[in-house]
């Protein structure tokens, strides 16, 4: 019985280190989802960001000209609560876009000594902005790589003599 083998390339895959401990995340630009979940989870978190701000907005000016300790701890009680309500989604946006555990690997140094811990808007924007040149490359060089395989593999359909045939006598 003759045995047939599949041979498949390799993946295109970019290992991030993400901490001091070793800990990395894998991004291919071989997985056909990976740029339409960074692209949309971007827009997302864009998203979440300005109806966060907003609803600052609108919680500074149902306090402004109160004063008072109660009133001033109310005040910042409802901001944190939605300041922890973006966190929690940024959180859950990036674990999707990148795998399970992504802000905690990259934040584990923090997670070890607060197992607690809920990154800021800010420690999320740094991340994003660290790792958009990373798969900026990557899909860049997966670009280059498809359209250099497109041009190769028409190269061989092509007729090489443009010739007419010629008919045999």
């Amino acid at each position: 019985m003759e045995k047939e083998k599949m041979i498949t390339s390799e993946v295109d895959t970019l290992r991030l280190e993400v901490n001091d401990d070793g800990e990395y995340i894998m991004i291919s630009a071989d997985d056909a989802t990976m740029f339409d979940r960074f692209a949309s989870g971007i827009r997302h978190i864009v998203e979440l960001s300005d109806q966060t701000a907003a609803k600052v907005e609108e919680i500074e000016k149902q306090y402004e000209g109160q004063s008072g300790f109660d009133t001033d701890m109310e005040k910042v009680a409802a901001i944190s609560g939605i300041n922890v309500e973006f966190s929690r989604e940024a959180v859950r946006t990036v674990d999707s876009i990148f795998g399970e555990d992504t802000v905690k690997k990259v934040f584990r140094s923090t997670y070890n000594v607060i197992p607690d811990f809920l990154p800021s808007v800010n420690l999320i924007t740094e991340f994003f902005e660290q790792v958009t040149p990373h798969m900026e490359k990557l899909f860049n060089r997966k670009l280059e790589a498809q359209e250099k395989a497109s041009k190769a593999r028409m190269g061989r359909y092509m007729p090489q003599d443009h010739k007419p045939p010629q008919r045999r006598k």
